[in-house]
């Protein structure tokens, strides 16, 4: 299907040019991420890498969602008035764009004559009402908004207190869900203030709301069942053997919530070998027993093809980023406007095809993945704190000599607990990735900055 192509834009605030990935087909089923733009409003709206400010691409619009047989366009008037090309047109433009990338033989009757959305507004409603969300629900979501900004407008504490308890009844999952969306929408466009403040107001929520009462016990028993779990795990010893294993899961058979934290916790531990092993001891079990460790063993099975299925989704997610990325005439200035998808993740696989393109002695792309690595590398550390960047520059030093002469000039800058609970952070991360040369390295690292 039809991807985003990068098109230079002109930042309306500081007249820059960069490129930006429009979108003017959004096919649910292909482009899942735009689908997701589409209906958080975020479709087409890209933030300048020279001068921050956000800007919106008024562009024509073609969704598809083919489970549904849901086809609609979309045409602002200005598109119109700017091409001076009637709607039809530039509707059937967009249809020769969508029906040249379908595979042969998939084009359907409806998709004939798409339905039409007058407004933006308009079409993400269409395509809410087809994915069962009625009238009322939108109707709901509008009056959450609407509660939400009264409570951000709270003169004082006092106040906002007082309109918690007032509306204590509509304060539930979705009220929180939409307050976490709007914040997360508004730091991706910039306005850090607004999105701060909806995060002092969800801890508000927390504290004096009844369901917000009912979400931090439920947050505090969840961590005292990891604590649990990592415990038990911890008894094992670092050598955890297969049977040992197997024994833990099978004694979490009536008790879920432990089951689903041991899967998180030890997702690669839980192989085929893990599998097997559990089938034998299935086979072996007393009839009367075999059922319930069945069931334990299709739970388990179940819990780790959801991690899977996810970490594929975001695979493919990167994967399609880092392919727009070095297609684009000018990478780097794509990766400052899109910073927000800049991960570890994805640094670890522009590293796996940096060194696949080595291997092969294909220069060309060595020369530019390795330019759009160190730009990824450049944005992750501008969004490292102060503490994490120190200590990365230490984990990079070129020897132990250099590496203690950076500590001794400038560990007085920091402040010792920060310091420690930076370490401890990147102790985590380093054993969850089992890298023994780094966890050796930070093990120097940490005696020369926890030294007087």
């Amino acid at each position: 299907m039809s991807q985003p192509n990068p098109v230079s834009l002109r930042c309306s605030s500081c007249g820059q040019a960069f490129p930006a990935p429009v979108r003017t087909i959004v096919d649910a089923q292909n482009d899942p991420q735009g689908k997701s733009l589409l209906l958080a409003e975020n479709l087409n709206r890209f933030r300048c890498p020279h001068c921050g400010h956000l800007n919106q691409v008024v562009a024509p619009l073609l969704y598809h969602d083919a489970s549904k047989e849901l086809f609609i366009a979309y045409i602002p008037m200005e598109v119109s008035m700017q091409t001076r090309q009637p709607e039809e047109k530039i509707v059937g433009d967009l249809l020769n764009e969508f029906t040249r990338s379908l595979p042969q033989g998939a084009f359907r009757a409806y998709m004939f004559n798409p339905k039409r959305a007058l407004t933006l507004q308009g079409l993400i409603d269409q395509v809410l009402q087809a994915d069962g969300i009625s009238r009322e629900a939108l109707d709901e979501q509008k009056r959450r908004v609407e509660l939400i900004q009264k409570l951000v407008e709270a003169r004082d504490a006092q106040s906002l207190i007082k309109t918690i308890q007032d509306n204590d009844a509509p304060i539930d999952l979705a009220f929180f869900q939409t307050l976490v969306m709007m914040a997360q929408r508004l730091a991706e466009q910039g306005q850090q203030e607004t999105a701060a403040r909806l995060a002092s107001l969800q801890e508000a929520l927390l504290a004096f709301s009844s369901y917000g009462q009912q979400l931090e016990q439920q947050q505090q028993a969840q961590e005292g069942v990891i604590r649990e779990v990592g415990q038990a795990i911890q008894a094992l010893g670092n050598s955890i053997r297969l049977d040992d294993l197997v024994s833990l899961a099978l004694s979490y058979a009536n008790e879920e919530a432990k089951l689903q934290a041991l899967v998180g916790l030890l997702r690669p531990a839980l192989d085929q070998n893990f599998f097997a092993e559990m089938t034998r001891r299935i086979s072996q079990a007393a009839a009367s027993e075999r059922e319930a460790m069945e069931v334990v063993r299709d739970r388990i099975l179940h819990y780790v093809q959801t991690i899977d299925q996810q970490q594929q989704r975001s695979m493919q997610r990167m994967v399609e980023f880092l392919q727009m990325v070095v297609n684009s005439p000018e990478p780097e200035a794509l990766l400052e406007a899109n910073a927000e998808m800049v991960s570890s993740e994805v640094m670890a696989v522009l590293q796996a095809n940096l060194q696949e393109a080595e291997r092969r002695g294909d220069q060309r792309a060595l020369q530019l993945l390795s330019r759009v690595y160190n730009k990824c590398l450049e944005i992750l550390q501008a969004q490292m704190s102060p503490e994490l960047r120190f200590i990365n520059e230490l984990l990079n030093a070129p020897d132990p000599q250099t590496m203690q002469a950076l500590a001794d000039e400038h560990k007085a800058k920091f402040q010792p607990q920060a310091l420690a609970e930076t370490l401890t952070m990147v102790r985590e991360v380093l054993e969850d990735r089992g890298q023994p040369a780094a966890l050796s390295r930070l093990d120097m690292i940490e005696k020369a900055l926890m030294s007087s």
